[in-house]
């Protein structure tokens, strides 16, 4: 028999008692959405995990800092590592590695127009800034071509206040008026620098804000990036009159804060020149598995390396728990429906016997009738399991609109947005059809097997 015979009339026998085959395909649908969607709401679980944590730093960014490494004791691993140019081209031959860029940071008073505040600006490759994913919601991304041109932050414009604006204290502290970050765009900023060795030598430098960033990474929110070598120079006169990175005739204590600020490490309190040493070198990779591997190697070779994604490793234990268990419970209701299905296909044997002993006896082979009863419960399953799918898209979407906005409601004053909490990806919904199928599948073939033992002459015999 041809194959499309052979379902033509699986097809047709099923529908011949349209009641049974309902209800047998209704305890696959169930089955299906069950496994599905509390499979959807471990991965929505740990999908809404991990976009909170992107929204306080990017999956893909590994922040490496001088110094060395500490076990979860507080005792130091190996010998602390510098942040300079031969650094730099170690990082750079690194398997994985799609970006990077070395980062002087630096902070002082500052105005624009009548307001004052406090500025924290970070020294970038400028080149490298799209690769390391920075975006902006007004304006553009500095050039390497221009001098001393910023991007801000979106939170930058609320560390300016003004002064002559009678303003609540309590008020000011407890319920901070924000304001538009866009006014910021094509505003000069004046920078105070106070050089560390002589406070009575400042200088004032002037900024430009070429663009604003979006709110997608909170870690870059109160900063302002600009080119490496302005702020290098920058730095250089706050350090100016100090030898090899320490701190020369400062006052007492002074030394401490200019290590911690200019991220002076150890090596140069023994006498190391650590002057050109970058505060910390940003590197990206292309996705979060190669962040993870290259944030291990990195501290392997005795870098103070740190990334989001490093994180992740016990939310997605969890998340793979949580989907276990979930899946389990649903697993136990399409076993039910396997049981229904067999229990159909063996009635439907008994029901059928005679015209089982007429199809042998007219030439079909065993292979034939065991293909007709196995294409009877694949289609069970197959039917049982499309159903199956768009109710768990039904019911994903009813929790993601209706729950998800009483959770929204929630945490409205903590100004977060819950994302989806059932996520249905397309393999989950490809493999739970085919698991469907291969359950109808399964479940046919002791019905198949015991069908094709009838002897063609009883079964003939049999009224």
């Amino acid at each position: 028999m041809r194959k499309l015979d052979i379902i033509s009339m699986a097809n047709k026998n099923l529908w011949r008692r349209k009641a049974r085959t309902i209800l047998t395909c209704l305890g696959v649908v169930i089955g299906t959405a069950s496994i599905v969607v509390m499979i959807s709401l471990g991965i929505g679980l740990k999908v809404s995990m991990e976009e909170s944590m992107a929204q306080w730093g990017s999956l893909n960014i590994i922040r490496i800092h001088p110094g060395m490494q500490y076990d979860r004791e507080g005792n130091p691993i190996g010998e602390a590592r510098r942040l300079n140019d031969e650094t730099l081209a170690e990082l750079k031959g690194i398997d994985g590695v799609v970006a990077i860029s070395p980062a002087y940071e630096i902070s002082g008073e500052s105005r624009l127009g009548r307001k004052r505040g406090h500025l924290n600006i970070v020294g970038l490759d400028l080149e490298a800034m799209e690769d390391l994913e920075f975006s902006v919601a007004h304006g553009r991304l500095p050039t390497a071509e221009e001098r001393f041109t910023i991007v801000a932050g979106s939170q930058v414009i609320n560390n300016f206040w003004d002064e002559r604006a009678p303003r609540s204290r309590m008020v000011h502290e407890i319920m901070p008026e924000q304001q538009d970050p866009a006014e910021l765009l094509n505003q000069r900023i004046t920078v105070s620098i106070f050089n560390h060795n002589n406070p009575e030598n400042k200088k004032n430098y002037n900024f430009m804000v070429v663009g604003v960033l979006d709110e997608k990474n909170m870690d870059r929110s109160w900063q302002v990036f600009a080119a490496l070598d302005d702020v290098k120079r920058i730095r250089d006169f706050m350090t100016q009159g100090s030898r090899g990175g320490s701190t020369g005739a400062s006052p007492p204590g002074m030394a401490m804060v200019i290590a911690k600020e200019m991220g002076v490490s150890a090596s140069s309190r023994r006498g190391e020149d650590t002057s050109n040493d970058y505060n910390y070198i940003l590197v990206r990779t292309e996705d979060v598995a190669q962040t993870k591997k290259v944030s291990a190697e990195l501290r392997d070779r005795g870098f103070n390396a740190y990334s989001m994604a490093d994180s992740l490793e016990g939310i997605e234990q969890t998340s793979r728990t949580i989907q276990a268990v979930l899946g389990g419970i649903g697993g136990i209701t399409l076993f039910v429906a396997a049981i229904g299905i067999t229990n159909t296909m063996v009635m439907s044997i008994y029901e059928r016997t005679r015209e089982i002993g007429i199809i042998k006896v007219i030439g079909a082979s065993f292979a034939d009738v065991r293909a007709i009863f196995l294409a009877e419960a694949s289609l069970i399953g197959f039917i049982g399991g499309i159903a199956g799918l768009g109710l768990s898209y039904l019911a994903s979407y009813i929790l993601n609109t209706i729950a998800a906005g009483y959770l929204q409601s929630g945490m409205g004053m903590m100004g977060n947005t819950p994302g989806k909490i059932s996520v249905i990806p397309v393999w989950l919904a490809a493999g739970a059809l085919g698991f469907a199928i291969f359950i109808g599948l399964a479940s046919g073939l002791y019905p198949a097997n015991r069908a094709i033992k009838l002897s063609p002459i009883v079964a003939i015999r049999n009224e």
